[in-house]
């Protein structure tokens, strides 16, 4: 055989290789996907209450900071949660399962509403709401597996979504924080601290009581 039958022949031999690989990944996505979709939930299920610190950052798409804030973050099932932030603006978010209130300190503002089923568009939700409804929601991916850690990415099936991306990570069994990513680029990452998981919560945390003197924007 002549040396270019045999160039060619080594050369559609590792084409086919290739396109057989190809073939394999193309194959195994869903099953890897299912299997992320599985592990999300399983982790999620464990999660009956979460008590923690948290520091979140959010950048904009060249990456220069835009907000940086601090503070305390409960969340306990069916679907209530607290969120204050404390620094530099103070802020408090209550939700007692089917009304969310927001206040900003500031500005002696309360927004009420009702609380939305979409994890999308409450981001809380993954930690409180029902973990099944999040494969129905999300495409799930596992993105990253690194000592100990695993991070997932989910992106929404429908649209009208508040973000285009979610990452969680856990550190074992343990949430330990969240990206996401909007339509614009901007990010937000959220880092938790202080963990506590599955302890008795006081349930006034999570009811809200306005206080005297704010103006209230109902949306009820």
């Amino acid at each position: 055989m002549s040396n270019t039958r045999m160039h060619s022949s080594a050369r559609a031999s590792r084409y086919l290789k290739g396109m057989l690989a190809a073939a394999a990944l193309t194959l195994l996505a869903p099953f890897a996907q299912a299997d992320a979709t599985a592990e999300l939930v399983k982790r999620l299920t464990g999660v009956q209450s979460m008590s923690c610190d948290f520091e979140q950052l959010v950048l904009d798409r060249g990456g220069s900071r835009l907000q940086q804030a601090s503070g305390e973050m409960l969340v306990a099932r069916p679907r209530q949660f607290y969120w204050h932030a404390d620094q530099p603006y103070e802020q408090v978010v209550v939700s007692d399962g089917d009304v969310v209130w927001i206040y900003d300190v500031d500005l002696e503002q309360v927004i009420e509403r009702a609380l939305g089923e979409e994890v999308g568009n409450t981001p809380a939700l993954l930690f409180s709401g029902n973990p099944d409804e999040v494969a129905a929601e999300f495409h799930i991916e596992e993105s990253d597996r690194h000592r100990g850690t695993v991070t997932y990415r989910l992106r929404p099936r429908g649209e009208g979504q508040l973000f285009e991306v979610l990452e969680v990570t856990f550190a074992g069994n343990q949430p330990q924080g969240m990206r996401l990513e909007d339509a614009l680029g901007q990010q937000t990452t959220i880092e938790f601290s202080n963990v506590r998981m599955n302890q008795s919560i006081d349930p006034a945390r999570f009811r809200f009581e306005i206080p005297d003197g704010a103006d209230v924007i109902s949306e009820l």
